[in-house]
């Protein structure tokens, strides 16, 4: 029986935890619904047969814990689940670590095998573990070519070099020791500037502030600044994995919301921002110091 056209998925909803806890307990395993993890399932007739979960762990993207019913395999139930994790991703670099006879299943979204240290030390010592307990996993990564993480010190003066090509030019240039003072108050808050790299080249920026708030419990609040990526590299799904990142960085801060303001959104802005799950509440006001 082909049913892959009545496959339905969907991000996760908080009403769907008993059921999806059924599911992984079916597997053998333990589902916890964490607040940095997405979570999407996949439904046949209102039923949830498959469930993948997109991890954001030590500031990386990890696929976790595909699983379908074994009466519903082989019929594009988990390959329709990572369709819908790549739509999330975009162009945004990922890692997994699962058995290897998922590989190619995986290959379809575009992971590709690694072997060595070239993984985060977190995802090699999971790996090496699991093997000890005869749970033979490999790692693969997605990526390309492109790698989006929180920038150190040392390459601020790239990122400045970048906000500098779309800077206002009345705007009073900041000294090193400004830029090194300021960058130093946004991590310490919490924060973050992030960089998009290829190879050792800077090609895009964003700042993630996060700011303290006495309203939602005492949950802080994101706002994302600068999204700058330099002329060159536009229209190449840069932006979009530095907003996600930053977006994501946020949620692991415990933000209750994460913001962004633009000077004109029209159409193809208004896209972008939805494509990294921003969406436009109409209800933002700001007033500018004058330069």
């Amino acid at each position: 029986m082909n049913i892959s056209a009545d496959i339905k998925t969907r991000m996760a909803a908080d009403a769907d935890l008993p059921e999806i806890q059924e599911l992984y307990a079916i597997w053998g395993h333990a589902f916890v619904y964490l607040v940095n993890d997405q979570t999407f399932v996949a439904e046949v007739n209102g039923r949830i047969v498959g469930a993948v979960r997109l991890a954001f762990e030590e500031s990386t993207f990890v696929v976790r814990s595909l699983f379908v019913l074994k009466k519903f395999r082989k019929q594009g139930i988990a390959k329709a689940l990572l369709e819908i994790v790549e739509a999330e991703l975009g162009h945004s670099e990922a890692y997994c670590l699962l058995p290897a006879q998922q590989k190619h299943l995986f290959a379809h979204i575009g992971f590709n095998l690694i072997t060595g240290f070239s993984a985060p030390d977190f995802l090699i010592s999971r790996r090496d573990n699991l093997n000890e307990e005869k749970q033979e996993v490999i790692i693969m990564k997605r990526s390309f070519g492109v790698e989006v993480g929180p920038l150190p010190a040392k390459h601020l003066p790239l990122a400045m070099d970048l906000i500098r090509e779309f800077e206002l030019p009345e705007a009073r240039e900041l000294r090193e020791n400004d830029v090194r003072g300021i960058y130093s108050k946004i991590v310490a808050a919490g924060g973050a500037v992030l960089g998009a790299y290829r190879g050792e080249k800077i090609v895009g920026t964003c700042t993630l502030n996060v700011c303290a708030n006495l309203s939602w419990s005492g949950r802080p609040y994101g706002i994302v600044e600068n999204i700058i990526v330099t002329r060159s590299e536009r229209n190449k799904g840069i932006g979009k994995s530095l907003l996600l990142f930053a977006r994501r960085m946020a949620e692991s801060k415990n933000c209750y919301k994460v913001a962004l303001m633009a000077e004109q959104i029209g159409p193809e802005n208004a896209s972008f921002f939805r494509a990294a799950g921003f969406t436009d509440d109409q209800g933002s006001y700001q007033r500018r110091a004058s330069v």
